[in-house]
């Protein structure tokens, strides 16, 4: 690993002689649907195009994500087979994000598709134990463009606007695209909180209820440019480009009543928050041909800069002040990367492809906590975090014959990982993955094919899991609402995973699938909960062994091709079923990272040869109780939600598209309870949601 930085560079000097594919296995020219991939792609990747992000009008990407087959959508992001978001691999033109991205600092219009793999392919980071989603940035250009779109959303009683700008152009030799969003988001709640805790005995100790509101809004601004050049040669050099700037504020309060007991330090509180946060991506792509071998490379660089403002006031209930804190934090995340990939194919239908595959991320954070109340202490934290990544890789594609099409890959892929900052030890891990990968297609004629993969993959702690710092809450510290610090410890957990399924294909959009996972993960990370004097302290550490394993079933069913003069109707159902096991905590449901055990969407889409469509899709995400150790447990209750929309297309005349999002109004629920030789602590939140009005109108300008 002592080699990693030199060997980072040695590809970057030869960007000029070669060559990164931005997409995973066979590359299809002929620009064919998301189906069409999907039933050629040897691992199978789903492909969610551009129309159906953008076809019920949602504001941001994770929105449209929730009704994708396997995905579910919670606070942490985007996840795959129900587990956390760190399990699923999130990458942007097959470059990792960094650290904290969010799916919704990307607007739907920014995006040409997503890309979904359940099993991972050897040019990709093996970092992917539940798999992986790929966001293709806009890249497709037919010709002359400039449409523009506007959209309001009105949720809670406030008004947010957006308006979209796209772009573009082509000649002989160049193609241009410029994608670009403005846009204001404003959100609400009101969360109920209960408490309760008993002593050992048994008996009442205290219970409370705290009536919280949240009000926020940011702005946003986008824009993501491609230029493509095709040179005389035959080569083609494409830049890609993406800036996002987001500027939030939020402000919150909460009221406590306490019912039996002590109250807290601070039944009364408020809270003021801004954010400055700004993405900016960019990489270049170079691709030359060497007779009938291809030679891609590509080059990348990223940075992300957050700078964070909060101010919480707490007093007693004659209004005294208890606690008054002042935080300001800023976040710097700046990468490098280079890529590239040699395709020498042997015969028809079979090639052989070698690469490489490196970064180096350095992460920057300061913290400095001002507590004027009780007494005047002042906490100034900083850190720097370095992690360099190099991948080689080699990968065997074959069209064997007709109906049967073979991937064999091979990854070695290296971490090191350095942490040092003021009043830290310097700490750092080392660590190196081989990962197999193996997928067969076998094709039978009117009988659908069958697919079959294995691969090794690995899940890297976060930068900030690392860092053994402790970040205190402010009010109410208890076994669930602990402090929080870090583990400079942590091991990569490891897994062995296999996937199968069978699917068929219709006319059209049609597509019937089942498919079935499992894998055995060795060094998984667990919570570890315990008490330093009065204080209750969460950290994560190495916990042995767990098992995980599912079934997801996926149907798109147009019904043209089974009656005959059928309406332009279409059918989608999905589902997945979920389990897992963690051998180092004791059940029952001692499951995965908080695993949803089971989502579901129900989707009919309706077209009018007149240019109006219309839609409605039903999506369920399932409860789960889950033990965090052998004393702390939690469970999240059931979530329903019906969307549906009415559009009209009106050719030159442009496109309105209304919606209506979340009708049926679910309140949420989440609970988290410990049980001990202290006694038992409860916590219940139950989080009402609302409806969104959204209308959009896209107009194009000139064509």
């Amino acid at each position: 690993m002592r080699a990693l930085p030199l060997l980072l560079l040695t590809p970057t000097f030869l960007l000029p002689l070669c060559g990164a594919a931005e997409e995973p296995h066979r590359v299809v020219v002929a620009g064919p649907g998301g189906n069409a991939q999907r039933q050629n792609d040897t691992a199978g990747k789903v492909v969610v195009a551009r129309d159906e992000l953008l076809q019920y009008g949602d504001g941001g990407l994770a929105g449209a994500l929730a009704r994708v087959p396997g995905l579910t959508v919670g606070a942490d992001g985007v996840r795959m087979r129900g587990l956390a978001a760190g399990y699923t691999q999130i990458l942007v033109n097959g470059d990792p994000v960094p650290p904290g991205f969010s799916l919704d600092t990307l607007a739907p219009e920014l995006v040409e598709r997503i890309e979904i793999l359940r099993t991972t392919a050897a040019e990709y980071s093996a970092q992917a134990m539940a798999g992986t989603i790929n966001i293709v940035l806009r890249k497709a250009v037919r010709g002359a463009q400039r449409d523009a779109k506007l959209a309001l959303a009105r949720e809670q009683d406030a008004w947010s606007p957006a308006l979209t700008a796209q772009l573009a152009d082509k000649d002989e030799h160049r193609s241009w695209l410029v994608a670009a969003t403005l846009a204001r988001a404003r959100s609400a709640s009101t969360p109920l909180v209960a408490t309760r805790d008993v002593k050992p005995d048994g008996s009442l100790l205290a219970q409370r209820r705290f009536d919280e509101t949240y009000q926020g809004h940011a702005n946003k601004a986008s824009v993501a440019p491609r230029v493509t050049w095709t040179m005389a040669s035959g080569d083609t050099l494409a830049w890609q480009g993406l800036l996002d700037v987001t500027r939030s504020a939020n402000a919150g309060t909460s009221r406590e009543t306490t019912l039996a007991g002590p109250a807290t330090r601070s039944p009364l509180a408020r809270f003021n928050a801004s954010a400055d946060e700004t993405v900016v991506r960019g990489d270049v792509t170079w691709t030359h041909r060497l007779d009938a071998a291809q030679l891609t490379a590509k080059a990348s660089a990223n940075s992300n800069r957050r700078e964070g403002d909060y101010l919480f006031r707490g007093s007693d209930r004659s209004l005294a002040p208890t606690l008054t804190r002042h935080v300001t934090s800023t976040v710097r995340d700046d990468s490098i990367g280079s890529s590239g990939k040699l395709l020498v194919p042997l015969w028809p239908g079979h090639g052989v492809a070698i690469g490489w595959d490196g970064s180096r991320t350095r992460r920057a954070e300061t913290r400095l906590q001002h507590d004027t109340v009780p007494a005047e202490t002042v906490l100034d934290q900083a850190y720097d975090a370095s992690v360099t990544r190099m991948a080689w890789y080699a990968q065997d594609e074959w069209d064997i014959g007709p109906r049967w099409q073979a991937y064999l890959g091979l990854r070695w892929e290296g971490l090191d990982t350095a942490i040092d900052g003021r009043g830290l030890a310097r700490s750092g891990t080392r660590a190196s993955v081989w990962s197999p990968v193996a997928n067969v297609l076998w094709k039978v004629p009117e009988r659908g094919q069958w697919r079959l993969a294995l691969a090794r993959t690995y899940k890297a702690p976060l930068t900030r899991n690392l860092v053994p710092r402790r970040y205190t809450v402010n009010n109410d510290n208890a076994p669930a609402t602990p402090d929080v610090e870090g583990n400079p410890a942590l091991r990569p957990e490891l897994a062995w995973g296999v996937d199968a399924g069978w699917e068929t294909y219709f006319t059209g959009k049609g597509v019937i699938s089942a498919s079935a996972y499992a894998r055995r993960i060795s060094d998984v990370t667990v919570q570890r909960l315990f008490r330093d004097g009065d204080t209750w302290v969460s950290t994560l550490a190495n916990g042995g062994n767990a098992k995980a394993h599912g079934i997801e079933l996926d149907a798109r069913l147009p019904l043209a091709p089974f009656v005959k003069a059928a309406p332009d109707l279409e059918l989608r159902l999905n589902a997945s079923r979920n389990w897992s096991r963690v051998a180092a905590v004791p059940g029952p449901f001692n499951r995965l990272a908080e695993q949803t055990p089971l989502t579901a969407n129900a989707g009919l889409d309706y077209r009018w040869r007149d240019g109006w469509s219309a839609g409605l899709n039903y999506r369920y995400q399932g409860g789960a109780t889950s033990r965090a150790t052998a004393l702390l447990s939690g469970a999240v209750g059931p979530t329903r939600a019906l969307d549906t929309y009415l559009a009209w297309h009106g050719g030159q005349r442009g496109k309105l598209r209304i919606g209506l999002a979340n009708l049926l109004q679910r309140e949420a629920r989440e609970a988290r309870w410990y049980e001990g030789a202290e006694g038992a602590s409860e916590r219940l939140t139950v989080t009402p949601s609302a409806r969104a009005l959204r209308v959009q109108f896209d107009y194009p300008l000139a064509r």
